[in-house]
């Protein structure tokens, strides 16, 4: 059969049969997943809990074996392995390819809430859709922006004998570059200090990151996890003086159970007025550190002994967690983590 002579007798068919053609294509096109490479990837979950100071004796025996016991009759499971390390521990959980992540997800969780005898100051296991060794597949920095280009012609035009200089802060291939010989020709030439930003302030911005980026990047779909690398984040420091402390005949596991004991919120039930109800609670967190400082931990002769006369309390940071430096400047990094078996495109 001639297609040519078919379709020029009968247009009309012809018209519907590309129509055709064309919507199924287009549907395809949208729906046809779309990968970088093969999909080889072992369906795996991820426990992970820390716990600040205790070594890899401890972070096993007290967090990794607990969590062993519970995950290790999990339906579908294949392989189980754990790591411990300094104040971390990690149990990696790989299923049958396959399987419903979903509903393994809820699998885990639940045994993984079966765990009750847990350190009391150490983190709650957090659970990850993702193998510990996977790599990310998106690295975000967030930087310090690069002064505009308007105020460096400026400043061209005004300091001729730094012309030169000044042009290649204009075509620096990044605004971290730009910034980059900004910062070097001021250092070599007060005059042109002014064109420096001043520093920003990376806890600041960390905390803008957990609030605004990393909490919507998770729940992107596809997205695993998406981390923080740089800056600190705040705590409250309790400072112990030993010598204080020996004298007043107290050890420091003393002062953790009283600051433990007195920093909660306690229900007090309920009260019943009429056709009114009233919930009682008695609020007992610390919100200030001379609340901590006032915290009675013993009596010793009738008389109270209080965290201020073994202690200073104070606002601080908490040790990083790692570095970022992108041409001599500190900044914030959030690498994205994908979900097994999620598309990366």
């Amino acid at each position: 059969m001639n297609l040519v002579a078919t379709a020029v007798e009968k247009p009309i068919k012809a018209a519907v049969g590309v129509l055709l053609v064309t919507l199924f294509g287009v549907i395809a096109l949208v729906t046809m997943p779309v990968q970088l490479t093969p999909e080889v990837q072992t369906p795996t979950i991820t426990v992970e809990s820390r716990w600040r100071g205790a070594g890899p004796q401890e972070i096993e025996q007290e967090l990794v074996q607990p969590l062993e016991e519970q995950l290790r009759s999990v339906e579908g499971l294949v392989k189980l392995s754990s790591e411990s390390s300094d104040s971390v521990g990690t149990v990696e959980l790989e299923f049958a390819v396959g399987i419903d992540m979903s509903q393994a997800l809820v699998k885990v969780n639940t045994r993984v809430q079966q765990v009750r005898d847990w350190p009391i100051d150490a983190d709650r296991p957090v659970i990850r859709t993702a193998s510990a060794n996977d790599r990310p597949v998106a690295w975000l920095i967030l930087g310090q922006a690069a002064p505009d280009p308007k105020t460096v012609e400026q400043a061209r035009g005004a300091h001729p004998a730094h012309a030169a200089a000044l042009d290649r802060v204009l075509t620096a291939r990044t605004p971290d570059q730009a910034l980059f010989r900004l910062r070097k020709l001021a250092a070599a030439h007060p005059e042109l200090a002014g064109l420096v930003p001043p520093e920003i302030d990376v806890e600041a911005v960390r905390t803008m990151a957990e609030d605004e980026i990393e909490s919507r990047l998770e729940r992107v779909d596809g997205v695993s996890n998406a981390d923080l690398v740089g800056g600190r984040e705040d705590e409250l420091q309790v400072i112990v003086d030993p010598q204080l402390l020996a004298a007043r005949n107290l050890t420091i596991e003393d002062l953790r159970l009283a600051l433990a004991n007195q920093n909660q919120d306690t229900s007090g039930g309920d009260l019943w007025e009429g056709k009114r109800r009233y919930v009682i609670r008695t609020l007992g967190q610390f919100r200030s550190p001379e609340q901590v400082e006032g915290v009675i931990i013993t009596r010793r002769d009738g008389k109270p002994v209080y965290v201020r006369d073994v202690a200073v309390a104070r606002l601080g940071t908490k040790k990083p967690d790692g570095i970022v430096r992108r041409f001599g400047a500190r900044n914030i990094a959030v690498k994205v983590t994908r979900e097994s078996g999620a598309n990366v495109l």
